[in-house]
C-alpha cells in the first residue's frame, strides 16, 4: 500500500496511535511523506521558476532561542597563525530549523507516560546517538527539494477585510477556511509531493517587540503562539493534498498548545513522517511573491548530514 492509496478515513481505522501511516512504504522505510517527492514534483518546481529570483529563507543562526532550556548559539574564531577557523556550537532547535522524525513522539502511547516515535521507535532508541534510524540524515539522503507554495495569511486577511491573527497566543488559529481561501486567492493548486509554507507574520511581530518584551516571552506560564488550527479537517486537508513537508515563520507550525491530542507535531512527525519547519524567514519571499504575483516556486533545502540527528538548520531557499 502506498500513501496515495490510503485514504484519510482508512488512516483513522489503522492499528496503533491515532492517524499513523507507519509502514505504508514498507517496514524499513525512513522517508515517510518525503517519498511523495518524485522526479515529477521536482520538475514542477523547476518549471515554476519564471523570474530568476533566489530568496533566502533562513534567519541568522544567532536568532534568539525562545526556550531558556536550550543553550544559545555560540561562535568562536580560532586563529592558527597562517589562517582562521570557526568553531560553532548550536542547539538545532534554535533559529530556522527542520524537525526530524526523532524530535517529537506520540505522547502517552501505548500507555500513560510513554512516548513512541515514527515507525514505533521507542524513546530509548530515539535518544540513543548510536542508533541512526529515522535520523535527520534522511533529509539529506532525500533532499527536501520540490515545488512549493506560500500561503500568505496576513496578506489574505488584509485583502479580504478580515481581522488579523494574534501572534503570541493560540486564540486565533489559522482555520481550514483561511488555508483554502488563501490558496484560492493565490491560484495555488496542490499536487502530491508539494511543500507548503505558511506565513503568519510572527517574525515581524517578534522583531517589533522591545528587548524587554522579548525577554519576557519565554517566561510566560504557557509559551503560546499562533499557527495552523489543530483540527481533524485541517489534518485531512494536508493528507488529501499530498503535501510532503510543511514550514512556517512561527515557533511551531500549529497553534500552540494543542487544545486536544493528538497534536499536529504528533501526527506529522511521529505519525506520517512529515518534516515540520519552524522559524523560517518568509519576509523577503512574501514581498517578492506579492510583487511578481506568483506564490508557487522551486524550493530547495539541504540539511546537515548528521547520522541519527534530531533536527537541522534547513539551508533553504525559494527560487521564483
Amino acid at each position: 500500500m502506498t500513501m496515495s492509496a490510503c485514504t484519510f478515513d482508512e488512516l483513522k481505522c489503522r492499528d496503533g496511535p491515532p492517524l499513523n501511516a507507519w509502514g505504508l512504504y514498507g517496514a524499513d522505510d525512513e522517508l515517510g511523506r518525503l517519498n511523495l517527492i518524485d522526479a515529477a514534483a521536482v520538475q514542477r518546481g523547476c518549471d515554476s521558476v519564471k523570474h530568476g529570483l533566489a530568496i533566502n529563507l533562513n534567519l541568522p543562526m544567532s536568532f534568539e532561542p525562545l526556550n531558556p532550556a536550550r543553550a544559545p548559539f555560540s561562535h568562536e574564531i580560532i586563529h592558527r597563525r597562517h589562517c582562521n577557523d570557526d568553531h560553532v556550537s548550536l542547539n538545532t532547535q534554535s533559529s530556522t530549523q527542520w524537525d526530524g522524525f526523532r524530535h517529537y513522539p506520540y505522547q502517552n502511547y501505548p500507555t500513560e507516560g510513554s512516548f513512541t516515535y515514527f515507525g514505533g521507535m521507542s524513546s530509548d532508541d530515539a535518544k540513543d546517538k548510536t542508533v541512526t534510524k529515522y535520523g535527520i540524515q534522511n533529509y539529506a539522503r532525500k533532499p527536501i527539494t520540490s515545488r512549493a507554495h506560500l500561503l500568505d495569511i496576513p496578506l489574505y486577511l488584509e485583502r479580504n477585510g478580515l481581522p488579523p491573527i494574534s501572534h503570541f497566543d493560540q486564540t486565533t488559529p489559522i482555520t481550514l477556511n483561511m488555508l483554502r481561501g488563501c490558496a484560492e486567492d493565490a491560484g495555488v493548486k496542490f499536487q502530491p509531493g508539494d511543500v507548503l509554507l505558511v506565513r503568519t507574520g510572527w517574525t515581524e511581530a517578534y522583531l517589533a517587540l522591545s528587548p524587554e518584551e522579548r525577554r519576557k516571552l519565554p517566561e510566560r506560564k504557557v509559551r503560546a503562539s499562533c499557527g495552523v488550527s489543530q483540527t481533524e479537517d485541517v489534518l485531512r486537508w494536508h493528507w488529501d493534498n499530498g503535501i510532503a513537508a510543511v514550514a512556517s515563520d512561527t515557533v511551531a507550525y500549529e497553534c500552540y498548545p494543542a487544545p486536544v491530542p493528538p497534536s499536529i507535531h504528533e501526527v506529522f512527525l511521529a505519525g506520517w513522517g512529515m518534516p515540520i519547519g519552524e522559524l523560517f524567514d518568509l519576509r523577503e519571499l512574501s514581498a517578492a511573491c506579492t510583487r511578481v504575483k506568483q506564490w508557487t516556486f522551486l524550493f530547495t533545502s539541504m540539511v546537515l548530514n548528521i547520522e541519527g540527528g534530531i533536527a537541522s538548520p534547513p539551508n533553504a531557499q525559494a527560487i521564483l
